[in-house]
């Protein structure tokens, strides 16, 4: 027998079952990264894989950049910043979901 969660709509027809493969936000926060450096933040059970997605926003009050980038890996989620002109610094928010 399996545990979870099954919903129906109504119809009677299942909509949501304990094998279906949900998005839900794991972690979220905002870090300021100097020009040309990164900032690793801890996310545990993290893992570089298809079931974790990661998106990135820079600040709406600073200028708007394209130079972020992040890698994942076991526990961990690395953030960076890579410009050679503009701002010392950037304030990137982090939202990371797993399905």
């Amino acid at each position: 027998m399996a545990y979870g969660l099954r919903v129906y709509n109504a119809a009677g027809t299942i909509i949501v079952d304990y094998t279906s493969r949900l998005l839900r936000i794991v972690a979220n926060g905002t870090v300021t990264v100097s020009r040309n450096s990164y900032v690793d933040v801890t996310i545990s059970g993290m893992a570089n894989d298809d079931s974790w997605t990661v998106g990135l926003n820079n600040s709406i009050l600073s200028s708007f950049y394209q130079d972020w980038y992040y890698t994942k890996s076991t526990n961990n989620l690395r953030i960076g910043f890579n410009s050679s002109s503009g701002s010392a610094t950037q304030a990137i928010s982090y939202y990371v979901f797993r399905t």
